[in-house]
């Protein structure tokens, strides 16, 4: 009499148990490609880099001079953190199949390219004086020493707003950038032949280095991985 009350109560929490892991967990992220000097620092420890290992929620990723990394998430999006960077992984969630993300970005260059996202989903970047938020964009976030900011958009749109209080929300679209100092104040305008081409370049140089460090192993399959992993901009 006793296991048979004692076995529904046992189904219903297994139940429980499933229907939470299944609806409410992380998203996978891993390191897909680095070069040169990088830190990973989980909890306080450093952690030693390596091709494939998973990026946690929490986890500080730094690099130095003439380095570069690049993660990618579970939905195939990426982000490249350019030499003399940190960046710091806030959130990142998976839940009912769809993800959140959050990145503080610090101090340097991180160059993404989102993929569009479903409804319910979010993909956000934050600085010390300014947030984006972004659907399907090709981007690149700027932060220097001084907290300055700069959104830089190459393809697709994403909303900016300072992080100060009253501060207005900006909708930038191809080719606009948006700079915010620690006063608060926006400047938005349209990017520059010369800024556009630099852009692009960075991108590029990125990618190059990537290829001639493999150009002995590519064949028709690795070229596919590489087009996936990549930012794509060629």
């Amino acid at each position: 009499m006793h296991k048979t009350r004692f076995a529904p109560i046992v189904l219903l929490f297994f139940l429980l148990i499933t229907q939470s892991l299944l609806f409410s967990a992380t998203q996978k992220v891993i390191l897909s490609y680095y070069k040169g000097d990088i830190s990973i620092f989980r909890n306080t420890t450093l952690v030693y880099p390596e091709i494939n290992m998973k990026i946690l929620k929490g986890d500080s990723l730094v690099t130095e001079d003439d380095s570069y990394l690049e993660i990618m998430y579970e939905d195939g999006s990426v982000s490249s953190l350019e030499p003399n960077s940190t960046i710091m992984i806030n959130e990142i969630k998976k839940e009912k199949g769809l993800f959140t993300t959050r990145i503080k970005a610090l101090v340097g260059s991180l160059l993404c390219k989102i993929k569009k996202l479903k409804k319910g989903e979010s993909f956000q970047v934050y600085t010390p004086t300014a947030a984006a938020t972004v659907r399907g964009t090709v981007f690149e976030v700027v932060v220097k020493e001084t907290q300055e900011t700069s959104f830089n958009v190459l393809s697709g749109q994403l909303y900016a707003k300072a992080l100060i209080e009253g501060a207005q929300t900006y909708l930038l679209r191809d080719k606009f950038t948006y700079f915010v100092g620690k006063e608060g104040i926006p400047d938005v305008r349209k990017l520059t032949d010369n800024e556009l081409a630099a852009l692009r370049n960075r991108a590029h140089a990125y990618i190059r280095d990537f290829i001639e460090e493999k150009k002995e192993e590519i064949d028709k399959g690795i070229k596919k991985g590489i087009k996936k992993g990549c930012l794509g901009f060629i």
